[in-house]
């Protein structure tokens, strides 16, 4: 299981979250990342390299997953052995 990235979030980072990663876990250009909790549910959200190892998560769902979750910790993983990404959420 590798860590995309680990971030407290804001009001801003609920709207548009910047992050860098360097591996390469994460598709390059702009496509829909197919993300999933602990306990299943599953999101669409944008995501874009904004250039190097910078990268942008937005989107309708990503703002409706986001919104409830402003000053928690969330933590993306990208879980090859599933091919999945697993999103985890701790206040």
């Amino acid at each position: 299981m590798t860590e995309i990235f680990k971030v407290v979030l804001d009001k801003i980072k609920k709207e548009k979250l910047r992050f860098h990663h360097n591996g390469g876990a994460l598709p390059r250009g702009s496509n829909d990342l197919p993300v999933r909790n602990e306990n299943g549910r599953s999101w669409k959200f944008n995501c874009k390299i904004e250039g190097g190892n910078c990268f942008s998560i937005s989107g309708p769902e990503w703002r409706s997953f986001a919104k409830s979750k402003v000053n928690a910790m969330v933590t993306l993983y990208w879980e090859e052995d599933e091919n999945v990404y697993t999103i985890r959420v701790r206040n």
